[in-house]
């Protein structure tokens, strides 16, 4: 039910504009871009701003504390600030550099706001990985600055000691004063390298990661957090193949362990190709919408995206109408003016699923060739139907696609290994060395 991350939890309004966006250089667009072949309607969206202050459902490190200049507002001392290379190594430099997520030399990706490297701890235990924040530019003040790193990295800490979702460890500083957090490393890539490496793999192992997905977005959600941002390069790999949600920069707390009922979220964030429906009738970053529904409906889509290397839509909205009351560049006033009007692909997966939930051409594939094309299985089709609902509050929730009939009949791998003694290849193609 909900969760102990917090106490508190404070939403900033700003004006997210998506043309503007479209104009930043740092951000990066969604990874089924190149799968798809398509240009989406706005950029990715800016980050949202949370206050994520005490109450872990782990214990709070010992490092950093609460006397922490990040947590207690201090902007004099680092003193008590563990060091990223006197705690744990130096950075070492990636051999496999992951272009589409902005690897380089250096880093093994880079985002908007921070930079993953990796760091050889000096007692020899496995390579760990560095996300190195972003010093704040020069039109965010230093208030929403922390508060930005206070929010992913307490909502990362707590969501912490489960199988599919990384673990978080520490907060630090390196040696030029920037904020670092120290995870789990998971050396077999991120799904879309994955899906790029290994595009025949078996219907029951693209079944497997979809579990895999559902077990950790269950967790997420028990714990009242809504992730915001699933899609197949926030997905890690282990070289054995399990897969681990990460990247909590959007991610938002809806329900605390003092909340009988969870809250909404607020303000549009993550990335559009994988938005649900709701998200397009967004005015203003005050019109409130359900994360975890979002979720689910993004789960969908990454299933499809293993399924058939493509995106299901590019976009889930099609003809949208104006609406006065818009804000200039919310989604609402984006699919409003959208010059293609969307679409229309999603237009006739609503008509069809009016007439029957199973037959609608999207089940097919991309080609929706009816000839000796059987497309999705029954029990998959009855599944996805539910999790690809456009009404939010029909839409299933994770618990209940998980005990689907499809999900019941699932074999799940154990990093690979199965009870028969047979394996799961869904997996890097080799250990990569970092050296």
């Amino acid at each position: 039910m909900a969760t102990q991350v917090c106490h508190n939890l404070h939403h900033d309004t700003n004006d997210n504009n998506i043309s503007n966006n479209n104009n930043n250089n740092n951000s990066r667009r969604s990874s089924m871009h190149s799968f798809a072949g398509i240009e989406s309607p706005g950029a990715k969206l800016s980050r949202s701003l949370g206050s994520i202050l005490r109450h872990f459902h782990h214990p709070i490190p010992t490092s950093p504390s609460n006397s922490h200049p990040l947590f207690n507002g201090s902007n004099h001392t680092f003193d008590q600030v563990d060091r990223l290379e006197s705690k744990y190594g130096p950075y070492i430099k990636p051999i496999d550099k992951k272009k589409h997520l902005g690897g380089n030399k250096k880093n093994v990706a880079s985002g908007a706001t921070a930079v993953i490297r990796l760091v050889q701890p000096r007692d020899g235990s496995p390579i760990l990985a560095v996300k190195e924040f972003i010093k704040k530019d020069k039109n965010e003040d230093e208030r929403a600055y922390r508060k930005r790193m206070q929010n992913e990295y307490c909502i990362s800490k707590s969501a912490s000691g489960h199988p599919h979702v990384v673990e978080t460890k520490d907060l630090v500083l390196d040696e030029h004063n920037r904020w670092c957090t120290v995870m789990e490393y998971c050396a077999g890539g991120d799904l879309f390298s994955l899906l790029e490496e290994r595009p025949t793999l078996s219907i029951m192992e693209q079944s497997c990661l979809f579990k895999q997905l559902l077990l950790g977005l269950q967790h997420l959600h028990k714990l009242g957090i809504a992730h915001r941002d699933i899609k197949p390069e926030n997905l890690v790999m282990t070289t054995g193949g399990t897969l681990k949600i990460a990247d909590f920069g959007v991610a938002d707390v809806v329900q605390t362990c003092f909340e009988k009922e969870a809250h909404l979220c607020h303000e549009w964030c993550g990335s559009e190709n994988f938005w649900s429906p709701e998200m397009w009738t967004l005015t203003s970053a005050q019109d409130p919408y359900d994360g975890r529904a979002l979720d689910i409906w993004s789960a969908a889509v990454t299933y499809y995206c293993i399924r058939f290397h493509s995106l299901p839509f590019k976009c889930s909205f099609y003809r949208a109408p104006t609406m006065k009351h818009a804000v200039p560049g919310s989604p609402a006033m984006v699919a409003a003016q959208a010059e293609d009007h969307g679409d229309k692909g999603y237009q006739q997966y609503l008509d069809q699923r009016q007439k029957d939930l199973l037959q609608c051409h999207l089940w097919l594939g991309p080609s929706q060739e009816t000839s000796n094309n059987e497309g999705l299985s029954m029990e998959i089709r009855s599944c996805l139907a539910h999790l690809l609902d456009p009404d939010p509050k029909q839409r299933w929730t994770v618990d209940q696609a998980l005990d689907c009939d499809w999900m019941n009949n699932v074999e799940m791998c154990d990093d690979g290994e199965l009870p028969n003694g047979w394996r799961h290849y869904h997996c890097a193609h080799k250990i990569r060395n970092f050296y």
